[in-house]
């Protein structure tokens, strides 16, 4: 019986082929590298793209959005200013739907400045001016969305018609102006200069839904918070942003 013939072993090493792919990928992976290190990123454009993307989505829980924007002229500010800028209105809007109040808080920027409205209900208790300690953060964060930049803060109090009378506040002007006041206060408290910050209570005198159905009722009863933005500087090229 013939004996089998043994098998030959390969050869030691590593076929030729495997060197030569090995080496092609080491210069790849040289080549970019190098193009990453002759590359920079400008952080402030880097930032504002960033920013505008985030915002551009509108993006919160249950397909809800605070945001409202138009082309808007942002007066004599950086790139970097106006991407922080832009970066704290995406984080208030995420703040306001941590805390489940999006549905109470609606914010809107416009050609004349950045205007929020929030419901009394989210930081008041009825027929009362003490803010709610929940709030607070969030107040914060507007004064902080302020800070920085040259503009002017206007803080409206508003209310329903149903007339109030107890012995703090005989009138609903006396209570829509103190609430104002109170959130002017907490601005002031967040370092806003106190000659960027004024108040005025309006009563039940400018509406923005009938004063019939509760639902109209509870709208009117709101603070609107008017961020105006100074128009002495150039106006810089506009921001455009499409909230859906």
């Amino acid at each position: 019986m013939p004996k089998k013939k043994p098998e030959e072993c390969p050869p030691k090493g590593a076929p030729a082929f495997m060197t030569t792919y090995g080496d092609m990928m080491t210069l790849l992976l040289t080549f970019f590298v190098l193009l990453i290190s002759f590359s920079s990123i400008q952080e402030a454009e880097f930032r504002r793209a960033i920013g505008s993307f985030r915002g551009a989505l509108g993006v919160m829980p249950y397909e809800q959005s605070i945001l409202e924007s138009r082309i808007v002229p942002i007066p004599g500010l950086t790139n970097l200013q106006e991407s922080e800028i832009m970066e704290s209105i995406v984080e208030f809007q995420e703040a306001a739907a941590e805390m489940d109040i999006a549905e109470a808080v609606k914010l809107e920027i416009t050609e004349e400045g950045i205007h929020i409205t929030i419901g009394d209900t989210v930081l008041f208790e009825s027929g009362e001016a003490k803010l709610k300690l929940r709030i607070l953060p969030l107040l914060k964060q507007i004064a902080d969305l302020a800070s920085g930049w040259d503009n002017t803060i206007h803080i409206s109090g508003h209310t329903d018609t149903d007339p109030i009378s107890n012995i703090e506040f005989p009138s609903n002007w006396e209570l829509s102006y103190a609430r104002a006041l109170e959130v002017g206060k907490d601005f002031m408290r967040n370092g806003i200069e106190e000659g960027k910050v004024f108040m005025e209570g309006l009563g039940e005198h400018h509406p923005i839904a009938d004063n019939v159905t509760l639902e109209g009722k509870a709208k009117n009863r709101r603070v609107e918070i008017f961020i105006r933005y100074e128009r002495e500087t150039k106006i810089p090229e506009k921001v455009s942003q499409t909230i859906k």
